[in-house]
């Protein structure tokens, strides 16, 4: 949690005109004695799954995820079998963080795998984190990239339930083109967000867990830049692109 930092204002001389004037110094350049206001915002744990059930429980049909973590974990130590990737808000440079919905915050998830990183880190957080991303499909090259990523609402989700919700990967820019996840734009389909029963912490704590992931035909639209567009615009290219991928994300008090 970061300590929002105090500004404590200058104390302004006014040099009076004539002999009687004195020195005036306003109110305000008293340091306030309340303490430091501190984000609240609980932190967030993250993986990305290896491989996603295409198919049902009882015919499962197991596919290569299209986005998958760099093969670290929080610490950037490497990952193994049992947990191939990691992400922890305060961790080698990552910002995740889920808001409550109380107190001023809102309940959105927010990810940014190097958000904070910085070259001063220790060398297993070398290179910046990132997630590796198959844009057009996993039977082609992946890429890198480092976006944030942003899940309105997933906070308000009761436990048992879900909801379907759009979502646009903003990878124009590293990657040349965007992947929208939204009925909108069919076959391309949006995501299931799923809130999972509380799970104990190692800490001994029941702390909050979600499931994000594809539905339907698993599939994006592609999104690239508007040629008539002055402004940086962004249009549907029109194709599609199958993408199954999942995440857990699991809230750190």
């Amino acid at each position: 949690m970061r300590p929002v930092s105090l500004a404590l204002a200058v104390a302004a001389l006014c040099l009076g005109c004539g002999p009687a004037a004195d020195l005036v110094a306003p109110a305000t350049t008293q340091p306030s004695l309340a303490p430091p206001k501190v984000d609240q915002t609980p932190q967030a744990r993250l993986s990305f799954a290896d491989s996603v059930n295409v198919g049902t429980p009882s015919l499962p049909q197991w596919v290569p995820s299209a986005y998958r973590g760099d093969g670290r974990l929080r610490g950037g130590t490497a990952g193994s079998g049992a947990l191939s990737n990691e992400y922890q808000g305060s961790f080698c440079g990552t910002t995740a963080n889920i808001g409550t919905g109380t107190g001023g915050q809102s309940t959105q998830f927010a990810f940014d795998p190097d958000g904070a990183w910085t070259s001063s880190l220790p060398a297993s957080c070398q290179p910046a984190r990132f997630v590796v991303a198959y844009i057009n499909g996993t039977a082609g090259a992946p890429g890198v990239t480092r976006q944030h990523m942003y899940f309105p609402n997933l906070g308000s989700i009761a436990v048992g339930d879900s909801i379907i919700q759009a979502w646009n990967n903003g990878t124009l820019a590293e990657l040349g083109q965007g992947r929208w996840f939204d009925d909108a734009y069919p076959p391309a389909a949006s995501l299931r967000l799923i809130r999972l029963a509380n799970v104990t912490d190692e800490l001994g704590r029941s702390v909050r867990q979600w499931r994000i992931e594809t539905r339907g035909s698993h599939r994006a639209m592609g999104a690239i830049k508007d040629p008539n567009s002055r402004k940086g615009g962004v249009i549907p290219s029109g194709i599609t692109y199958y993408m199954p991928w999942a995440m857990t994300v699991t809230e750190v008090p």
